[in-house]
């Protein structure tokens, strides 16, 4: 019977995922409206487009899953990154709109005259959003899965259907998904908080019995919870302090650099709408972040060890098979809802990295729009299909991975992209180093830190600071020595 309800609510998602998503296939009708539906979009719009892109299934799944391991040790891991990134993200919209730009690789090239800048921030957003995209897939995939009790690699194909389809129609279909995907996350997360709340009794109850636990995590695995850590901010030293801090190049400043929110400030109908939207998308998201750890610590309370595979299991775990709620389905649905709406988002900024950013800005500039925009959907239909497949065989741990893949964009775009807006001394030469040297250092680095590192003192600094310290250096030192070398002459 659960599974039909189930059943019910994906289906009635669904028509209206279709219903919504058709709206922008004819209302393209340039590369601006592709991109940017035309930066025509209203308040309400860019609210929810710009907050359902921020949550995703890192949010909706890792979150959870690293609260019901860690406890409050996962707040300033994640979610302190990220507002103060959003604050970044606010000074940048205020310089970001004078450029008349519709990639964010593009303003390298209008800011520094250089297509090969342009070029080189288009091929790590292809690569860089082709496995974010893993994440969105393996999160819809863990969900269908709970829900219709069927095979994960069957579950995958319908994201991947979906995906397609959303992003077909531009961001004008994107935004309108948003709108329902934004919705569905606000309810269903708050409802989590609700029922997993009253279930441990009341959240003075809840941090009571959370302080207590001293069991292993997941069965089997045998990593066990120091009694009280899941109420200490560094897990008892689990996460020690100078980890969570340098953890803020991953996930803080990758968010700040990351251009999803970029071009939802460029599709905002002005500056002042653009200034709003991320003020009040962020005072929404903080209470989803509030329910997301009542409903993550609760889980653990709930459930003091869980009989799943990963961390990123156990919230699907609990709503299922612990609270089994008729309205359960829809708590799983606002999952699917979150995946949905960044993995759309990301697939179709990816494809104006290969088509406008590489293709159109170095082989091809004088191809007609209608060429262009057929261009386009072949590239969201490959770049799909590739993290489809690569999702098959997906990594554990999704909020660990998606600050890794922040990591590498944080230390490559950060400074080219804000030294840009705000330090007339910058050069070009010192962006293109900053982000090379940032680029090879990040994921040389990652590469040391998995192979060498893990379970010496050298894992206490997260693998995204070198490259974004590398990145900086870089940045300043050849600005200020070029700068005075087209002086002197």
């Amino acid at each position: 019977m659960t599974e039909l309800l189930y059943l019910g609510f994906f289906i009635l998602y669904t028509v209206i995922i279709l219903w919504f998503g058709k709206h922008g296939f004819d209302r393209v009708k340039s590369t601006r409206d592709f991109y940017l539906a035309g930066s025509s979009l209203g308040l309400f719009v860019s609210v929810c487009t710009f907050a359902a892109t921020w949550f995703s299934a890192a949010s909706m799944l890792g979150l959870p899953g690293s609260l019901y391991a860690y406890g409050y040790a996962a707040i300033p891991y994640s979610i302190f990154g990220w507002f103060i990134g959003a604050a970044f993200i606010v000074l940048m919209s205020v310089r970001l709109r004078k450029y008349n730009v519709v990639t964010i690789p593009e303003f390298f090239r209008v800011r520094y005259d250089s297509r090969l800048l342009q070029a080189m921030g288009g091929l790590v957003i292809i690569l860089g959003y082709i496995f974010y995209i893993i994440i969105q897939i393996r999160g819809f995939g863990i969900v269908m899965t709970s829900m219709l009790n069927i095979p994960y690699t069957f579950s995958i194909l319908f994201i991947y259907l979906f995906i397609l389809y959303t992003t077909f129609g531009g961001l004008h279909s994107v935004t309108r998904t948003d709108v329902i995907n934004f919705l569905l996350v606000f309810c269903g997360s708050i409802l989590a908080a609700y029922f997993i709340v009253q279930e441990a009794g009341g959240i003075t109850n809840l941090h009571l019995a959370a302080a207590q636990i001293n069991t292993e995590i997941l069965a089997g695995r045998g990593e066990f919870t120091p009694r009280g850590s899941l109420v200490h901010p560094t897990a008892l030293g689990l996460q020690p302090p100078i980890f969570l801090i340098t953890a803020f190049c991953g996930w803080g400043l990758g968010l700040a650099a990351n251009p999803q929110y970029a071009m939802r400030i460029l599709s905002a109908r002005d500056t002042r709408t653009a200034v709003l939207m991320i003020g009040t998308a962020v005072l929404l998201l903080g209470f989803i972040y509030i329910a997301i750890i009542l409903a993550g610590i609760g889980s653990r309370v709930l459930l003091p060890t869980a009989p799943v595979d990963s961390i990123d299991m156990v919230f699907p775990y609990v709503i299922d098979s612990i609270l089994s709620i008729k309205l359960g389905g829809l708590i799983l649905m606002s999952i699917i809802a979150a995946a949905l709406s960044t993995a759309n988002s990301q697939l179709l900024i990816m494809a104006g990295g290969l088509s406008y950013d590489i293709y159109k800005n170095l082989f091809n500039p004088v191809i007609n729009e209608e060429k262009f925009l057929n261009l386009n959907r072949i590239v969201i239909a490959v770049g799909g299909t590739v993290s489809l497949l690569l999702a098959v065989n997906p990594p554990q741990g999704l909020l660990v991975f998606g600050s890794n893949i922040w990591g590498i964009v944080a230390a490559t775009f950060l400074f080219p992209l804000y030294g840009g807006l705000f330090w007339k001394g910058a050069t070009r030469q010192g962006a293109l180093a900053a982000f090379l040297g940032g680029l090879l250092i990040s994921v040389g680095w990652l590469k040391i830190y998995y192979h060498y590192l893990v379970d010496t003192p050298g894992a206490l600094i997260h693998p995204a600071f070198p490259g974004v310290l590398v990145s900086l250096l870089l940045f300043i030192t050849v600005s200020k020595l070029t700068a005075k070398h087209a002086k002197s002459n």
